[in-house]
């Protein structure tokens, strides 16, 4: 009886463990891309962008978007701080909710991030607004969205 509470008691602390580790690497890897996206920095955000998010979006925001944000805008609007509020990890797949203040606004969102290949990376799929594309809004995207619990 008393190795069996022993083995139960180890095993919790190891899962404790294992998901302490994880919301710390999920938690260091969403700051790391929001601080460098919220600040403009989309070559900054690459190392903790998974292969999709940085292949298709990041180009997308710095080769398209940024070019057509007005310079006094970008000055305006940074330098950005990031809060991480909230971490919910479910397998593979974790929502993170978090706090970016700018000089000009406060903003609260979330943000995917999935593990991909062993290793915590952010996912933003590429999402087109309805006025580029008729019929909607269109998710370029090979990874099926994460539901919010």
């Amino acid at each position: 009886m008393k190795k069996k509470a022993f083995s139960a008691i180890v095993l919790i602390a190891a899962l404790a463990t294992a998901c302490n580790s994880d919301k710390k690497s999920i938690e260091k890897v969403a700051y790391g891309y929001l601080n460098a996206t919220g600040n403009y920095l989309i070559e900054e955000a690459k190392p903790y962008a998974n292969t999709e998010t940085r292949e298709k979006t990041l180009p997308f925001l710095s080769n398209t978007l940024i070019p057509l944000t007005p310079k006094e805008y970008i000055q305006s609007n940074t330098p950005a701080t990031i809060v991480i509020n909230n971490i919910d990890i479910a397998g593979d797949t974790a929502m993170v909710a978090y706090t970016k203040t700018t000089p000009i606004k406060v903003l609260e969102g979330e943000i995917h991030v999935v593990r991909e290949k062993g290793e915590w990376l952010v996912y933003v799929p590429l999402v087109l607004p309805q006025n580029l594309l008729s019929g909607g809004d269109t998710v370029i995207s090979t990874l099926t969205p994460i539901e919010k619990k």
